[in-house]
């Protein structure tokens, strides 16, 4: 398996000039609350005529969420520098072994090539420390642990009064902890881009635009005890998604949008899927009061993987319907102080019952807390 001390050296190394003479933020939030089956797991299996029911399989906790973001900036004439560093950890009391952490770190370079050109250049690392198979999966086995590391580059600039385009490359590698005898990893690239065209009516700022990435992901699977390559995947993903920001007075904007995503399976043709569906944000802002709310609903169409039930197949292609909220909220106790509160829901329906089957089913999970944060 590949090196991983080289980006810990990278991520330093770009970022140990200027930082005396740069802005630092720093943020601290704690919460606590309960947390629903977090491996998103079905409420029944049969595994060789034994039957598990949902006490059995699903993992609940009453959890105490810690998140630390610390941010630096610097700006010149022509150059802008910028590093982040994210360390969460997440503890499941009930289940205390199920705890996990990681540790997000970004660094950024902007040059600006001219009056209205920007050159854009970011370095990314993050590991997440976590035990468990992600109960989202349908193909793959993926592991909740894994490393990965990427880096973007490209351009922003304003063709014509404001409107905004980026157009970037990137790449990232990830790198599963191993499970049972296997281990996986993945290399993936592509292009992204953004475009934004922004206006004024009623002294309100709107915009409307589309965002988009084409990418390709290359999966190795391997033994876990050798180096050498034992499954290769090959899929490709394109999506698109339309947005319009539209302000409601000078403290609430919502964002409806409509995101379009296909994989394409070009080593097997057997894992491609169309998914789609409409997406609506709401953000509220003043000096003491922050609310963040996204609500979406997604469907899911597989190209080739037949729908199956306990008696065999269904005669229908595997679909899948998520139903996805989330919230945000915090409230100012003082000058740096808040108390804030999140709740998350996630539930998936699908056409694939067959109890047998653990990938492809049905599942919930959901989770909400309160807490205290400190801004500085």
């Amino acid at each position: 398996m590949k090196n991983l001390k080289l980006p810990y050296i990278l991520f330093f190394a770009i970022t140990t000039s200027c930082f005396a003479q740069g802005k630092h933020s720093f943020d601290a939030e704690s919460l606590g609350g309960y947390d629903y089956n977090y491996f998103k797991s079905p409420t029944a299996v049969d595994q060789d005529g034994t039957l598990f029911s949902g006490d059995q399989l699903i993992s609940s906790s009453i959890y105490q969420a810690v998140m630390i973001d610390y941010h630096y900036r610097y700006m010149s004439k022509e150059n802008r520098i910028r590093f982040s560093i994210s360390p969460q950890a997440r503890m499941l009391y009930e289940n205390y072994d199920d705890s996990y952490w990681s540790m997000t770190t970004s660094a950024k370079y902007d040059y600006n090539i001219g009056k209205n050109m920007e050159f854009l250049l970011e370095a990314t690392f993050k590991r997440m420390n976590r035990n468990g198979l992600d109960g989202d999966q349908d193909v793959l086995v993926s592991p909740l642990g894994y490393y990965d590391y990427g880096a973007i580059s490209g351009i922003q600039f304003s063709p014509f009064k404001d409107h905004e385009t980026t157009l970037e490359g990137f790449y990232k590698f990830r790198n599963f902890d191993p499970y049972g005898v296997k281990d996986l990893q993945y290399n993936e690239y592509g292009l992204q881009f953004r475009s934004e065209q922004d206006f004024e009516r009623n002294g309100l700022k709107h915009s409307f635009g589309i965002i988009g990435y084409a990418k390709k992901r290359l999966y190795d699977t391997y033994d876990a005890s050798s180096s050498t390559v034992d499954g290769i995947r090959d899929w490709r993903y394109i999506n698109a998604q339309v947005f319009y920001d539209y302000p409601i007075g000078e403290n609430f904007e919502v964002t409806p949008s409509l995101e379009y995503l296909v994989r394409l399976d070009k080593s097997a043709d057997r894992s491609g899927y169309r998914q789609y569906g409409p997406v609506l944000r709401m953000k509220f802002d003043n000096d003491r009061t922050k609310v963040r709310t996204t609500v979406e609903y997604v469907s899911r169409n597989y190209k080739s993987i037949e729908a199956m039930d306990s008696n065999g197949p269904k005669g229908e292609l595997t679909q899948y319907r998520y139903t996805n909220f989330k919230l945000d909220v915090s409230q100012a106790l003082g000058k740096n102080l808040f108390i804030s509160a999140e709740a998350y829901s996630r539930i998936r329906t699908t056409n694939y019952t067959d109890i047998g089957a653990r990938s492809f089913r049905a599942y919930r999970n959901q989770y909400a807390g309160i807490g205290l944060k400190m801004e500085l």
